[in-house]
């Protein structure tokens, strides 16, 4: 299977990359469950189960130089409308798409806004070693993204500005997209990464794997092979030789989409970096009474107006339709988790 993995050498202010990987020798180690955070109330952090109380042991395996921590967030939104037509997304979407997070051996941090989501997330990860797994509930309150709530509705309330379903509709459609960021944060202010690399993944980015992995075989997800570590990699949606020339604006007003939100990947140094920059964009289009989602932003991010104050590159993975078993949009969108667990599966046969 051939996966055209493009890179645009040109936004990185990196000349030369040093592809060196360091293996972690130290065992997962039993974590402070500490934030700091200006928050007045805590996240409720917790591992999936006690072995103790299961009779299950605590694994000792080692992470290696390629492995990745994945953090994920649900916060119900309840029925809302994805895109033009007539799509919904449900609630009983997003907990049939968990059931692929049951064959995922990653070490996963997910955070949940409900109780009864993370109860039935928790019971699908039983089937991995306990340690794989760290449930975070928290609060609306405690992610930094719904403190621009307010001024999100009231941008999206103006009669003239555009109307995308739910990207410049539903403020707390674009307060979660923008949430993923505090996330990731949070999972390294945890102390939650032992590895040299994490991911985001969307809760329902593996969906294709109820109809392709019809085995329940369990798969892992690894760094892209010949990963340029001194960037960030995402899913190419559009080429940006398209929209080299879009304005922050652009973006939005015509909801251009260069990158997917569904999946990146990154070392935690390059990552930490990327958060501060997203969040630093967010602020400013929002100066500027400008919003939408994950994707407008990684677009702004990189457009004219900001490329120059950037810190990371972007490294693009494309696939083809057919590739992975993926079609259509699904092979646009969801492309890069399938090429991590393509890298991961071709390391284990060396």
């Amino acid at each position: 299977m051939t996966v055209n993995h493009q890179f645009f050498r040109w936004l990185s202010p990196y000349m030369t990359v040093n592809h060196q990987f360091f293996r972690w020798w130290s065992p997962y180690r039993t974590v402070n469950h500490q934030f700091f955070s200006k928050s007045p109330v805590l996240p409720v952090v917790e591992h999936l189960h006690d072995s103790k109380s299961t009779g299950l042991q605590r694994t000792t395996e080692r992470p290696t130089a390629y492995d990745l921590t994945v953090v994920t967030l649900y916060i119900p939104l309840g029925t809302f409308l994805k895109g033009f037509g007539k799509t919904y997304r449900t609630k009983d979407n997003y907990r049939t798409w968990m059931h692929t997070w049951a064959w995922l051996t990653n070490k996963v941090v997910a955070f949940f806004a409900d109780s009864d989501d993370m109860e039935y997330f928790r019971k699908l990860r039983s089937a991995q070693p306990a340690d794989r797994t760290v449930l975070i509930k928290v609060e609306r309150s405690q992610l930094n993204a719904f403190k621009d709530y307010d001024k999100i509705r009231d941008i999206y309330s103006r009669p003239k500005y555009p109307k995308y379903q739910p990207n410049t509709v539903n403020a707390n459609y674009s307060c979660t997209m923008n949430a993923k960021f505090d996330a990731l944060q949070m999972t390294m202010d945890l102390g939650h990464v032992s590895t040299e690399f994490m991911a985001w993944l969307d809760i329902g980015a593996l969906r294709n794997m109820l109809k392709l992995n019809r085995k329940n075989e369990t798969f892992s997800l690894e760094v892209p092979q010949a990963f340029n570590d001194s960037r960030i990699g995402f899913a190419e949606v559009a080429p940006h030789s398209r929209l080299v020339n879009a304005s922050p604006w652009d973006y939005i007003q015509k909801n251009h989409i260069w990158v997917s939100g569904s999946c990146l990947i990154g070392s935690k140094k390059v990552v930490q970096k990327f958060i501060t920059s997203y969040k630093k964009t967010v602020q400013a289009l929002l100066a500027s009474n400008m919003s939408s989602t994950d994707e407008q932003v990684y677009g702004a991010m990189y457009s004219p107006q900001f490329r120059k104050d950037q810190k990371v590159g972007i490294a693009v993975y494309t696939c083809k339709d057919g590739d992975y078993g993926l079609h259509g949009s699904d092979a646009l969108w969801f492309c890069l988790p399938y090429v991590a667990k393509e890298a991961a599966e071709l390391r284990s046969k060396n």
